[in-house]
């Protein structure tokens, strides 16, 4: 397979050299001086016997095979581990210079020239594991030129396998000056991997280039299967230049396998490259090349080689199926930026005509005039063609890309121009409209100083006004509260008048007795104790009714806003009372049932309780208010009711004031806190009793308070206070 990817890669460069070799017909490397007939197929048979380096021996019935194919393309040897190699040469002129004979081989080999064995050449781990490669110079002195036989103990080792992918070739043989051999290797490795390397870099670094553009800009998905191409592609390359470092069969078949892999990748990766670029969707021409290669590299890695003649199909297809693709896309799309792809394959085409040319005429002028320097001054000029050849059609993509940077570069400095020139306008009219507008300003800070002032003063008569509704808003609910708290406050002082009078029975009658002579002195102190109790009484509904005054004229006066330990429970449960008497005064035929539900032992909590006082009093007067409207429906069976709740938990209080009044609907319910919303007849409320106690709870103390309601049903207010 790697032999695929040298002719798709580095054929053109290989043609020339294969064009001048037969050029030169047996004559390996002219440059060396050395004029030695060395045929390219030898003699082989395999099996072992020491009889088989005589020149006399009779070869006639052995196998012809050139020991530069790989292993597993010879069967006998590959099947036998072992076999011996035989050849005749002859020098055909003599230079009086010794000769070298380089030698690169896989395994181990014994060389015997005419009979005689002049070297042992095997890596140091043969029989243990490790290399199996060896680079050997033989210098050998010949003075004669007559046929001399030389012949090849050849053997491998057989490392297990991980694919059946093997280019591992016996061994090269050639004949060199001994003055250049060495130099002469170097050049040759040297002149291999400097081109395979240039391919790796420049192939790898596009790759990068393309992988930090789709970083860049991922809608454009062509980058990222370019990228795939050009890493598969250096990878393929430097896998093939691997082969020289792989010592084992084991690490062959792994390097081999990857490389299948990889250069079936890189190809399918160059196909779907164009459908990218071109917006074209692959079809069943796309997947039917793509499951060929993924047959072919199965097939080499799992069975073995594919056959010579149906290997290069696939890659075949991949050229046909890029030149139709783009052949239409240059037909039915008139951007000139369809036209790349097709562009860069005609490049390839013509620069491959131009190196077999220059090849053909290159190995013509070297075999029939003998110039034997020419390929010294046309190598360059092949290597650059071949280049042109390998990169054309994967570059062509990536140009194709540029361009379309470039051009939209351009499209952005023209419109940055653009830009400028308008901003330069823009400036001016600017400048122009900054004069106007300082003219303006001066004239709109006299207006709206003006209008400031204006607006101070009618904030301050608002804040008067808000004042002054707030005050009226507690006259309200103190005129309320008026007609109840006459009737709570002639409750003590018809104990204290009653108190009173018995009391002045009581001292009559204690005057009266002290007065006799024969005094009763257990009446006397009965009397005594009766006037005590008496005055007790009065002194306790004396300081209720100072208590109830105390109540109304707080109620009355400004809140200070101080917070003092209060007890909700007695603070709920007398303006209930009062807001109850007070609705009576007005209405005496009314009745509800007044519940309370306080849970033992409440905290004494920190509040204003005159605020928290006045937002009691203002949810029983609705509370009140809502049964008294449902009284008037006349309803059969009801009966008002009025409940207080109040619990403690999570530290919290819970104030719950329920009545089974008239309820409301949604949208009275979702404005019932706002400032003059009232559901109540014109003169019968303002408006702000809710919205002050909302005020009261959530921003005077740190509450909330909420509305739950039915229509029909009745509604339940729940205020929460911090413990």
């Amino acid at each position: 397979m790697m032999q695929l990817l040298r002719q798709l890669s580095l054929g053109i460069f290989l043609l020339v050299s294969t064009l001048e070799a037969t050029a030169q017909a047996v004559v390996v490397n002219s440059q060396s001086d050395t004029g030695v007939d060395l045929e390219d197929t030898w003699l082989f048979r395999a099996g072992d016997s020491t009889g088989w380096a005589s020149p006399a021996y009779n070869h006639r019935h052995w196998a012809k095979i050139n020991p530069n194919v790989d292993l597993d393309e010879n069967p006998t040897l590959w099947k036998s581990g072992r076999g011996w190699f035989r050849q005749q040469f002859r020098f055909r002129r003599l230079r009086n210079k010794d000769v070298t004979i380089s030698i690169r081989q896989f395994g181990r080999s014994e060389v015997y020239l005419d009979g005689k064995r002049i070297a042992l050449l095997k890596p140091p781990l043969y029989d243990s594991g490790g290399s199996q490669r060896v680079v050997a110079m033989l210098p050998i002195r010949i003075s004669d030129t007559n046929q001399h036989m030389l012949a090849v103990r050849y053997a491998f080792r057989r490392d297990p396998q991980i694919g059946k992918v093997i280019e591992k070739d016996p061994f090269r043989l050639e004949f060199k000056g001994s003055d250049r051999a060495v130099l002469e290797l170097l050049d040759d490795q040297e002149r291999s991997s400097g081109i395979i390397y240039s391919f790796v870099g420049v192939f790898g670094l596009l790759g990068l280039l393309h992988f930090l553009f789709y970083r860049a800009n991922p809608t454009q998905r062509v980058n990222r299967v370019l990228a795939a191409t050009m890493l598969a592609f250096a990878l393929s390359f430097l896998l093939d230049q691997l082969d020289s470092f792989t010592g084992t069969l084991t690490t062959d078949s792994l390097r081999g396998a990857l490389a299948q892999i990889s250069i079936s990748a890189a190809f399918a990766f160059l196909l779907l490259s164009v459908y990218t670029y071109l917006n074209r969707r692959p079809g069943w021409i796309f997947w039917g090349v793509v499951l060929l290669f993924i047959a072919e590299a199965v097939f080499s890695i799992f069975i073995g080689n594919v056959p010579e003649t149906i290997i290069g199909i696939p890659f075949l297809l991949v050229l046909i199926e890029y030149i139709r693709v783009s052949w239409l896309a240059k037909r039915r799309n008139p951007d000139p930026d369809a036209r790349l792809p097709w562009n860069s394959l005609k490049v390839s085409l013509y620069s491959l005509l131009s190196l077999v040319v220059i090849a053909i005429l290159s190995g013509f002028l070297s075999s029939f005039f003998k110039l034997g320097n020419i390929m010294d001054w046309i190598v360059i000029p092949l290597i650059l063609l071949s280049l042109v050849t390998v990169f054309s059609i994967p570059l062509g993509l990536s140009l194709s890309l540029v361009r379309d940077y470039a051009r939209t570069y351009l499209s952005l400095r023209q419109k940055f121009d653009e830009v400028e020139q308008l901003s330069a306008q823009t400036l001016i009219q600017e400048q122009e409209k900054q004069q106007l507008l300082a003219r303006q300003n001066e004239v709109l800070e006299h207006q709206v100083a003006e209008r400031t002032a204006a607006l101070n003063q009618s904030l301050t008569e608002l804040r008067e006004t808000q004042a002054q509704l707030i005050q009226s808003e507690k006259l309200a609910s103190l005129g309320e509260l008026t007609a109840g708290i006459a009737h709570e406050i002639q409750n003590p002082l018809n104990f204290v008048n009653n108190f009173s009078e018995v009391s002045t029975e009581l001292v009559a009658e204690l005057e009266e007795e002290h007065q006799k002579t024969d005094r009763d002195t257990e009446l006397e102190a009965e009397l005594m104790g009766d006037l005590k109790q008496n005055l007790q009484k009065i002194t306790h509904h004396g300081h209720r009714a100072s208590s109830i005054v105390k109540g109304m004229l707080e109620h009355s006066r400004a809140s200070t806003g101080e917070r003092q330990l209060t007890d909700i429970k007695q603070l709920a449960d007398e303006y209930l009372k009062l807001a109850y008497h007070g609705l009576r005064a007005k209405d005496k035929g009314f009745n509800a049932e007044l519940k309370t539900d306080f849970t033992p032992n409440l905290p004494r909590i920190s509040v204003v309780s005159q605020d928290i006082g006045r937002v009691l009093l203002n949810l029983y007067n609705n509370g009140f208010y809502a049964t008294q409207q449902r009284v008037k429906l006349s309803q059969p069976g009801y009966q008002p009711i009025v409940t207080v709740q109040i619990e403690y938990a999570n530290e919290r209080v819970v104030i719950r004031v329920k009545d089974n009044g008239m309820g409301m609907p949604d949208a009275v319910k979702a404005k019932i806190f706002q400032p003059f919303f009232t559901t109540k007849p014109t003169g019968e409320g303002t408006g702000l009793g809710l919205s002050l106690s909302y005020d009261i709870v959530t921003k005077g103390h740190g509450g909330t308070i909420a509305v739950e309601s039915t229509e029909g049903e009745g509604t339940e207010f729940v205020v929460t206070l911090p413990g």
